[in-house]
């Protein structure tokens, strides 16, 4: 597969760390940055798992793009 799930992060209003990539219809959240991470695993996992035949091993590359100055401000 040679397809990259690009997500744009940033920071919402609420405190929580949001994630989107809109390309492919994934959007997620977390408490902490940790658990983004982990919850964009999930979300990419279900997301092709329902697309293809459920091998986890067929997961495109994960690509991230952060705005610092909206995570830390």
């Amino acid at each position: 597969m040679n397809k990259i799930v690009t997500f744009k992060v940033s920071k919402g209003e609420d405190g929580f760390y949001v994630a989107a990539a809109d390309d492919f219809g994934i959007h997620t959240q977390g408490k902490t940055f940790e658990d983004l991470l982990g919850n964009i695993r999930e979300a990419t996992e279900l997301t092709f798992e329902e697309n293809s035949n459920g091998s986890k091993s067929e997961l495109p590359p994960i690509m991230m793009n952060i705005d610092y100055s909206e995570i830390h401000a």
